[in-house]
């Protein structure tokens, strides 16, 4: 009984709050909904910071009840939330990557969604890794550019953690431009027609 009123009272506020923007022509997005975005520019473990954004451009549309309210080319800010570089050059650098907002015809929304972390190979002979983290495992959905030491791969899966690989064992982990990549929103973002 204690737990069902903080349900009952969030599908409330929910509701009242998707009818409030549905009123004033707002779509919402739901928390959960996949975002496929593709880098526009590389990104090289040595080079990276927390806290740079690099651009990219969302890989496929995100339509509302039928409605196209993210359109497939719309810009999308990635935010790097942590690099870790290996320091003996084995390749078993880092890049965590988040959405921090989407830039549609209507305007910038800022969005909160899962971490996909791209990730060196130890071996440099594996052109895949376990896909690591998530709530659970689901579908890995990922693009091979490149060959030899530079293939790599976007994955990510239902759980919201993705991983991603690249780099021959003795240089830095590199990341592509065009590497498709896969995010969920963590919450509900309104969007504006």
């Amino acid at each position: 009984m204690g737990r069902a009123l903080p349900v009952v009272l969030g599908t409330l506020i929910l509701a009242i709050s998707s009818s409030m923007a549905y009123a004033a022509g707002a779509s919402i997005v739901p928390a959960g909904t996949v975002l496929n975005v593709r880098t526009t520019q590389p990104m090289a473990a040595d080079e990276v910071q927390p806290g740079m954004t690099v651009t990219a451009v969302v890989d496929d549309p995100v339509a509302v009840d039928g409605h196209v309210v993210i359109a497939r080319g719309a810009i999308a800010t990635l935010e790097v939330v942590n690099v870790e570089r290996s320091s003996n050059m084995k390749g078993r650098d880092r890049i965590t990557l988040k959405v921090h907002s989407i830039h549609t015809d209507s305007g910038t929304y800022p969005v909160a969604t899962s971490q996909v972390e791209l990730k060196g190979s130890s071996e440099g002979k594996k052109a895949a890794k376990k896909v690591l983290g998530g709530a659970a495992i689901g579908g890995a959905l990922g693009g091979i550019f490149g060959g030899g030491t530079g293939a790599a791969i976007g994955a990510a899966t239902g759980g919201g953690t993705g991983a991603a690989i690249t780099g021959s064992g003795k240089t830095h982990l590199v990341v592509p431009a065009e590497t498709l990549l896969q995010f969920r929103l963590s919450t509900a973002t309104r969007v504006e027609p």
